[in-house]
């Protein structure tokens, strides 16, 4: 991306607003609406980096003041399309170069000037992920022409394949449908598929953004892979006016062609496994995060992969489990072994034959808990890095159960699935 930046000319200004009550506290005294003080500058997207504003002749007593950091800056480029920037950091200047001063911005609005990110202005967002459609039509019999509209202004077809509605008001649903494309010189159709997140009395970016965040994470744990936003609309619920979100990408990892949660088998299942995850995501984030984080390929392993999957099982047992049967597991050992009883009948839990005493004595030994003599059953090395692999199957198969599933269904997921091909590729003799 770094070599195809969007580039912005035009003008910037920060905001004035009669209300001085609001988040913002950057005026410039004597400030009326419409009248702000406005400089020429420069807005450069990079998409996989920072953003970054070039204002020119900013004087030099006035932006030390006024333009370190702001919530907003507002802007107008030279075609008439307006910005809203979020998150305005001054960078380093230059002693003596008043020519032009750099900030760095965090998010981009086009089409839409808002006084906050966490003004309620929005009906709706639709988020497209690279390879959302892969978890919905994998192991799913669809029309063969099916994908998703991700403008929905001139769909020539839409179908919503699945809702879930959150006690707040909000509302997820996935769509398949195509859209027209039409420039100048040709038309084209596209097939994709797309998340709408709609609030019924409206939400700001920062809600929206909080709601992505969590859809995301349940689409790498789908797809066992990490998975992130590739495109974002706004939808205002005023006027219905569609505004262009624009922020830094992390890039998504390609799916291949199995999946975990399987969309065709649980269609029915998946908008109260998606409450429960909505529900539990605060406690789970951190947790999940660990996971999915662990799921990138990597060309080194080392010992703090291992120690990070350990603790996450710790602290999985600690929110989600611990005190079920009225008493409190405070050692690692039993809870771990509590954890893997549970799946008694899963068969990819019971492959991988975790030792809770070995999994215990590891973790003690690199986390510096007791002398190593203390801990002859820890391991080291190649048996490191697979017990590694075998907790990470251990915390997903926590992770389905506390969305709902049955053990039963858990070995639905797990049949021709990632999982399953990490166990198939364990050295002979290890499973």
């Amino acid at each position: 991306m770094n070599n195809n930046p969007q580039i912005y000319h035009g003008e910037w200004w920060v905001p004035a607003v009669a209300d001085h009550d609001t988040h913002m506290n950057f005026f410039e005294p004597g400030q009326m609406m419409g009248l702000e003080t406005k400089y020429t500058g420069t807005l450069t997207y990079y998409g996989d980096k920072n953003s970054i504003l070039e204002l020119y002749h900013v004087p030099s007593n006035y932006h030390s003041k006024y333009y370190c950091q702001n919530e907003v800056i507002w802007g107008r480029d030279a075609n008439g399309h307006i910005f809203t920037l979020f998150n305005v950091m001054m960078q380093e200047q230059l002693m003596g170069n008043f020519s032009c001063t750099k900030f760095i911005v965090t998010y981009i609005l086009i089409g839409e000037h808002v006084l906050s990110a966490y003004d309620n202005c929005f009906g709706c967002c639709i988020v497209q992920f690279p390879y959302l459609r892969n978890w919905a039509f994998h192991d799913n019999i669809m029309k063969s022409n099916a994908g998703t509209s991700v403008s929905f202004k001139s769909p020539i077809y839409a179908e919503k394949m699945l809702e879930a509605l959150h006690d707040e008001g909000v509302c997820w649903r996935i769509w398949q449908g195509q859209a027209i494309h039409r420039t100048i010189h040709d038309l084209t159709i596209t097939q994709t598929t797309s998340l709408e997140i709609e609030a019924i009395k409206g939400m700001s970016i920062q809600s929206y953004m909080r709601n992505i965040e969590e859809f995301s994470q349940f689409l790498s744990i789908a797809l066992y892979c990490d998975q992130n936003p590739s495109e974002i609309k706004f939808v205002n619920k005023e006027n219905n006016h569609e505004s262009i979100f624009l922020f830094k990408k992390d890039a998504s990892v390609d799916s291949g062609v199995v999946t975990l949660i399987k969309f065709g088998i649980l269609k029915e299942k998946l908008p109260i496994m998606l409450n429960a995850w909505h529900e539990n995501f605060e406690n789970m984030a951190p947790i999940s995060s660990y996971l999915i984080d662990s799921l990138q390929r990597k060309n080194r392993f080392d010992v703090p992969d291992f120690l990070i999957i350990a603790q996450a099982l710790d602290g999985y047992h600690k929110r989600f489990v611990n005190k079920r049967d009225g008493k409190d597991h405070q050692k690692y050992e039993d809870g771990i072994r509590i954890l893997i009883n549970q799946f008694d009948d899963v068969n990819c839990i019971q492959r991988c034959h975790i030792d809770p005493v070995v999994l215990t004595q590891s973790r003690d030994k690199y986390s510096h808990l007791l002398r190593d003599e203390d801990k002859p059953l820890a391991v080291e090395g190649e048996d490191l890095y697979w017990l590694t692999e075998k907790c990470k199957i251990l915390l997903t198969c926590c992770i389905l159960n506390m969305l709902g599933m049955t053990n039963k269904e858990i070995n639905l997921c797990c049949e021709n699935s990632p999982i399953s091909q990490i166990i198939d590729s364990f050295p002979l003799g290890f499973d």
